[in-house]
């Protein structure tokens, strides 16, 4: 995906921080920024149709949540690195 060069400004005290958890998470700074931010869109735009769905059919119901939680477990259980020790699937 093509990418667009911009400078962005920490506090003096969140950059050494954000710094670390890059380098914990073995990725260059901007990489890692880059998928903070990532992140942080995709929950917005998930609330923000969660928002509207509920605006027009009601909240959803208990089964529904449940099935929702299934998927994202589900999601989240692929993006995780296999943990060490373990068999590759």
């Amino acid at each position: 995906m093509p990418s667009k060069r911009v400078t962005i400004t920490l506090p003096e005290d969140l950059a050494p921080r954000v710094q670390e958890l890059a380098d914990d998470a073995h990725l260059a700074l901007a990489t890692y920024v880059t998928r903070v931010v990532e992140y942080h869109v995709l929950n917005q735009e998930g609330l923000t149709a969660m928002e509207y769905w509920e605006s027009r059919y009601g909240p959803l119901t208990k089964p529904e949540l449940a099935s929702a939680d299934e998927a994202i477990e589900a999601a989240r259980a692929r993006l995780r690195p296999p943990q060490q020790g373990s068999a590759q699937q």
